[in-house]
């Protein structure tokens, strides 16, 4: 096996086996070079090409995501590590672990004109849990130690909590390609590392206050049984969207449907002496809104010291894992006395079906569709803007698991990020997406081979369809050139020039859909909807939804 002259490399490669850290996406190009010699053969990694470094960035997020556990990214220098910034921030604000090494030159090249060069160090101090800049050609056995010490330490808080992205920035002189006979002694230099206890805290359970539980994004498969016992309690309300994965545990499951129904007079009554926010970003405005206009007080569950001040309530923060403090709170809940007096709002039934079955097709009818003919037990990767929105409004069956890169809620890596939670995962694989996100990630689709449970649903409405949904840009009249962006491309010929086969279909049912999904032969399925009734139709199924709430409540 073979292992580069450079000793930072040696160390990185010695700890990153010892850790157990499999997943390696690399970049080619020339200053990174130690890294490859190093990689070539070695039986430990299991090493993806990704020429594309904002792609490469993604697809790593992608496995992190699925596997819970770090994937390393090894790219050149000068702009390749710029490209890794969008993902690092997504991974940041989601704490999902990357280990980013970024290949450097010499100190005596930055800022001199010399290609490829550009400041590295500190690149991403707003996004990044921790990050170094190792000791230039370290050889020294002074130098080597301090090197293997804070590579170490880079490598054991990304594993933390809170999880997330950190940076190892690696100088290296030339010559590149010598490689060592040996490895340098690693054993002596190991360090021992003990495991972060749970945070110990007291919160506080008060019986006559009403409570709302919003969870947000989350990815912890533990917390389905935590929440099932919090839902019996009648003061407590739990709103979870589509991204929490806690569908039908007693709470209400589809936000923005639940307020667009509310009456007059139940919204004047709503009241909240506590909301308790968990998990990450909250895609629903509405509730956003809501909040601060129905809530007295704030609790922030959350990863950072600094407050978490979504609703501009102040917040007292818990800084602990979502787990720990539900395990915590119950625990104050059940040593209380329970008042019954207060009740939990319940979602009403609607026959759908029939609904969409007078309505021309449109956005909403195809997510409905879509929402019934998922494939069983399927991961939903979402693409941002209208594709996360729509999905959340129709209820989700229990064995979905939903994601998107909701941490910063760019449209520029969902189909790279899709690519890489497939891979790494042995669930049947949906990523739906809008067509302006399909084309700025293209590069996604240059991964051999293609995973064989990966289906992509392209929604081609013409452009930035979210601009005519959202309030305040849908009255816009700049909307149809500066938002929506029309684009007149073909999204089939795109797919076919990536060599992938590519389905066709106007106005698909249903069935169509679910023929889609078990389908062997297509990777892609792209549907036309017309922009010009998107907006009414959804506009439309609110307003039905509110009058079945106000005929059940007059009933």
């Amino acid at each position: 096996m073979r292992i580069s002259n450079k000793t930072a490399v040696q160390s990185i490669m010695f700890l990153l086996q010892e850790r157990g850290i499999k997943n390696i996406v690399y970049s080619p190009g020339s200053r990174n070079a130690p890294f490859a010699i190093s990689l070539d053969g070695n039986p430990h990694f299991s090493v993806h090409i990704k020429v594309d470094e904002r792609s490469a960035a993604f697809f790593a997020l992608g496995l992190a995501q699925q596997t819970k556990t770090p994937v390393v990214l090894i790219c050149t220098s000068g702009t390749a590590p710029l490209n890794y910034a969008p993902a690092i921030a997504e991974a940041f604000y989601q704490e999902i672990p990357l280990i980013v090494i970024t290949a450097d030159r010499p100190a005596e090249s930055i800022n001199q004109s010399e290609g490829q060069c550009i400041d590295q160090i500190g690149i991403y101090s707003n996004f990044i849990k921790s990050q170094c800049s190792l000791i230039e050609e370290a050889n020294a056995l002074e130098d080597v130690i301090a090197n293997h010490q804070m590579i170490d330490e880079i490598f054991e808080s990304s594993k933390n909590f809170p999880l997330g992205p950190v940076h190892i920035n690696v100088p290296f002189q030339e010559p590149l390609y010598l490689e060592s006979p040996s490895a340098i002694e690693e054993t002596q230099m190991s360090i021992a590392h003990s495991e972060k206890k749970k945070d110990s805290f007291k919160i506080g359970f008060d019986p006559e206050k009403k409570y709302l539980l919003l969870f947000g994004q989350n990815n912890d498969d533990n917390l389905v049984e935590r929440v099932k016992m919090i839902s019996q309690f009648s003061n407590v309300l739990i709103l979870t969207e589509t991204h929490s994965n806690l569908h039908g545990l007693g709470g209400i499951d589809c936000i923005d449907r639940w307020i667009m129904s509310l009456s007059q007079k139940e919204l004047d009554l709503l009241q909240w002496d506590v909301v308790i926010s968990l998990g990450h970003n909250i895609i629903s405005r509405k509730i956003k809104a809501l909040i601060r206009k129905k809530a007295k007080s704030h609790w922030s569950i959350q990863w950072q010291k600094d407050p978490i001040d979504t609703y501009r309530l102040s917040p007292t923060v818990f800084n602990c894992s979502v787990e720990n403090f539900l395990d915590q709170w119950s625990i104050e809940i059940h040593s209380g006395q329970f008042n019954i007096a207060t009740t939990q709002s319940e979602m009403i039934a609607v026959n759908w079906k029939q609904y969409f079955e007078s309505r021309p097709f449109s956005d909403v009818k195809l997510f409905h569709h879509l929402s019934n003919a998922w494939p069983q037990g399927a991961m939903i990767q979402m693409g941002n803007s209208s594709a996360v929105r729509y999905i959340q409004l129709f209820d989700q069956r229990k064995d979905l698991r939903f994601f998107g890169n909701r941490g910063v809620s760019g449209i520029d890596g969902s189909t790279s990020t899709a690519v890489g939670a497939a891979l790494a995962s042995n669930r049947p694989v949906v990523f739906v997406t809008g067509d302006l996100s399909f084309f700025y990630d293209a590069n996604g689709l240059w991964h051999l081979p293609w995973p064989n449970n990966l289906k992509i649903v392209a929604v081609d409405n013409g452009g930035g369809g979210i601009f005519k949904i959202i309030e305040g840009a849908k009255n816009e009249p700049s909307v149809p050139y500066f938002f929506e962006t029309p684009h007149q491309r073909n999204i089939a010929q795109w797919v076919r020039g990536w060599g992938l086969n590519v389905l066709e279909l106007e106005e698909p049912s249903e069935q169509d859909l679910r023929s889609f999904f078990e389908d062997k032969q297509h990777a892609v399925l792209v549907v036309k909807t017309p922009s010009a009734v998107n907006p009414n139709e959804l506009d439309l199924f609110f307003e039905f939804y509110k009058q079945q709430n106000e005929r059940v409540e007059n009933n």
